[in-house]
This record gives structure tokens, C-alpha cells and sequence, in this order.
């Protein structure tokens, strides 16, 4: 499984930028995001740039990664917590998948 990791850029490079996140800075590839500038965040798979984010949503991102390892690391955890965006809401469907859309 892949998963996208929030980081924020800290120096933008040509083609690069060192970015931050929850596991310490690494060199991106921003080629499929284009020019970047510090300070942005970024959702990034293996060591490239997929997405430009605002910082709700890495935060967002980054509070269902912390509850995916305290799942991990066994225990009760609150879900609702982790996935806030999600609790005490009815799931919707992509817009291509609505019904109106057909």
C-alpha cells in the first residue's frame, strides 16, 4: 500500500525541494507539481511531489497517519479522533458516481 505523506517545503531546488514532515526532511521531486515555494506543503509518494496541499489538509492527512499507527501499535483507539473529517457524517459518493451525473 502507498501512502501519501504531508511535507512542507523548506528550499525549493530547480527540480527538488527539502521538504519537512513527520519523518524528518527529505529531498522531493517536484516535477509533477511544478514550481513550489517554501513554506507550501506538498503530498508526496516515494520521494515525489503528487499534490500541492493547504496546511488543514495536511494536518488532515497527517492526524489519519497517527491514528493508522496507534492502530498499529495495538490498543483501544478513538477513530473519531484521528478521522475527524469523517465522524457523525453520512458517506458521499465522487461526483462521477452520482446518480444525477449518469
Amino acid at each position: 500500500m502507498c501512502l501519501g505523506i504531508p511535507m512542507q517545503v523548506v528550499e525549493v531546488h530547480e527540480n527538488t525541494a527539502l521538504c519537512e514532515g513527520r519523518n524528518g526532511r527529505q529531498l522531493i521531486n517536484t516535477m509533477l507539481v511544478g514550481q513550489v515555494e517554501a513554506g507550501q506543503w506538498l503530498l508526496t509518494f516515494l520521494d515525489a511531489g503528487r499534490e500541492v496541499i493547504d496546511a488543514e489538509r495536511a494536518a488532515l492527512v497527517n492526524a489519519a497517519l497517527d491514528g493508522l499507527q496507534a492502530l498499529s501499535d495495538g490498543g483501544e483507539v478513538n477513530l473519531d479522533m484521528f478521522f475527524a473529517d469523517l465522524a457523525n457524517r453520512e458517506p458521499t459518493l465522487p461526483e462521477f458516481l452520482r446518480k444525477d451525473n449518469a
